[in-house]
């Protein structure tokens, strides 16, 4: 596979948390202490977008699984490739997503069918005006 643009894939898109140490002024700010940052490799993730795995092609431009073509496929043009937020399906599946992770984090209760569709039918929306 390749990307819509004819260029290699050769990478995922990862997370890899860090900690860096810091001190504390006497003024109540702080600075870094100048050690860097610790990579916690074994924490290592996929960056995923709508469900579907980042890819990154050789220049560093970021495609959904979704969005890359077979090999032997000619490139698209400019105009035939459309960002992942302008297919209703990939945002309805990130918005979903990230609502869901989001009650996670503040200790919520799942939002029923009806909040979510309200909530996804007002995000498409919104993704359609002009900026």
């Amino acid at each position: 596979m390749k990307a819509p643009n004819g260029l290699a894939i050769d990478a995922t898109d990862e997370l890899i948390p860090g900690t860096a140490g810091i001190v504390w002024e006497d003024d109540g700010t702080w600075e870094y202490d100048g050690n860097g940052t610790q990579v916690d490799w074994d924490g290592q993730t996929n960056v995923m977008i709508a469900g579907e795995l980042v890819f990154l092609d050789e220049d560093g431009n970021r495609w959904l699984k979704s969005q890359l073509i077979p090999d032997d496929a000619e490139p698209l043009l400019m105009a035939e490739m459309k960002p992942w937020h302008a297919d209703e399906n990939l945002v309805e599946i990130e918005v979903r997503n990230t609502l869901t992770e989001l009650l996670k984090r503040i200790g919520a209760t799942k939002l029923d069918e009806k909040d979510f569709s309200t909530i996804i039918d007002d995000v498409i929306s919104m993704s359609q005006e002009p900026a």
